[in-house]
């Protein structure tokens, strides 16, 4: 599979600016995205034996 050089660069483009948008949320967005994924991750690391914490917070204000 070929991909040009345009496609590359429309590709890392798209990924400097979905970093950049990361980076501008305020840090109580950036931990209820953390704790999601947290939640996300948890069964599968629990099926293979891990034992795991999901943050606990309140979701419905700042932190």
């Amino acid at each position: 599979m070929e991909v040009d050089s345009d496609e590359l660069q429309r590709i890392w483009d798209a990924k400097q600016a979905r970093r950049m948008r990361l980076a501008r949320l305020p840090i109580e967005e950036k931990i209820r995205i953390l704790v999601r994924l947290q939640e996300l991750a948890a069964p599968l690391l629990r099926a293979r034996g891990r034992q795991v914490v999901v943050w606990k917070i309140e979701r419905d204000r700042t932190l």
